[in-house]
């Protein structure tokens, strides 16, 4: 484990965005993870966050008088096929890596995931879903343990300890586990549906750099897609004209992209943070950008959606105190 004082934050997250944190913790691996847990349970920082690839994170332009851990990649490798479908990973493993070692090992049901940033880990804490499919489909269970505790106090949560919900978990809600691995419960396909799968995932690969606005820093969708009952009556009840689509191509949700572009968002700007006519539920740094300028935008935003429909928008990306 490395151990680094007054690190830049806007160096390693995706979006360039954030101050600069007193003490930066680097676990490549899961004794590496551990060994970070004894030493804020030690050491007893005033603040403590945990990050992976920093893909869906705001974090202030200030300073974080606090430790970071920065749960990255094991270069020794950490995957394993157990038997039966079932594979095996550190929860920094890049997700994309996870993928193609299932499909190496002639393994499928992961494929939907083709393209999305971030680690196992996060995966399993924010329950990520594209294309109709979400961690809970495939998570059979996640080993965690509790930044307070130490490091050898590991448990094991099963599928149902999990509780997943749209894009949450209790590892999420609990606010202070770390994923430290995850087993995955995938299936055995013939060549074909193996062939089958990897096209999937090929596609969803393709879909990300064509409809996503990659060029320029972001992190990812930014609000959540309308998915509660009630909140999505209420849109169809101002926008009838949309039933079909939220039928057939939103698996049932509003798509807040949509949203957005019909409200007149798209473009929105302040100072250098932009949302993206690429994809309109991404918020663009266009070089320079400030936390503080995210966060007008989805205040403007969340203002527009409640005056004409009656809710706030639940903001997907994590936005750092």
């Amino acid at each position: 484990m490395r151990i680094l004082r007054d690190v830049a934050l806007s160096e390693l997250l995706w979006y360039r965005i954030g101050g600069t944190a007193r003490y930066l913790l680097e676990a490549r691996g899961r004794d590496d993870l551990c060994r970070a847990v004894e030493w804020v349970a030690a050491q007893r920082p005033d603040r403590v966050f945990v990050i992976g690839l920093g893909s869906n994170l705001v974090f202030p332009d200030g300073y974080f008088d606090g430790a970071v851990i920065r749960v990255v990649r094991d270069d020794g490798g950490s995957l394993r096929h157990l038997g039966d479908g079932r594979v095996e990973g550190y929860g920094g493993e890049v997700l994309d890596r996870v993928i193609r070692f299932a499909f190496d090992e002639g393994l499928v049901g992961l494929e939907w995931a083709g393209g999305l940033p971030g680690t196992l880990g996060a995966a399993v804490r924010g329950n990520v879903g594209a294309f109709g499919g979400e961690m809970t489909d495939c998570l059979e269970s996640a080993e965690v343990v509790a930044l307070g505790d130490s490091g050898d106090a590991v448990r094991t949560l099963s599928h149902a300890d999990l509780a997943f919900a749209y894009r949450d978990s209790f590892v999420k809600r609990a606010g202070n586990l770390i994923v430290l691995s995850a087993t995955l419960a995938l299936e055995p396909a013939d060549p074909a549906r193996l062939a089958t799968a990897r096209q999937t995932y090929e596609a969803n690969v393709r879909y990300r750099y064509n409809r996503h606005p990659m060029e320029l820093p972001n992190c990812g969708s930014v609000f959540k897609n309308i998915h509660r009952r009630e909140q999505v009556e209420r849109v169809l009840a101002v926008w009838p004209d949309i039933e079909e689509r939220v039928r057939n191509d939103w698996h049932g949700k509003v798509s807040m992209g949509y949203i957005i572009s019909r409200l007149g968002l798209a473009g929105y700007q302040v100072g250098r943070a932009r949302v993206s006519e690429k994809h309109n539920n991404f918020i663009v740094n266009l070089g320079g950008a400030r936390a503080a300028d995210v966060r007008a935008i989805i205040q403007r935003i969340q203002t527009a959606v409640e005056a004409t429909f009656g809710f706030v928008p639940e903001v997907e990306i994590e936005l750092i105190d």
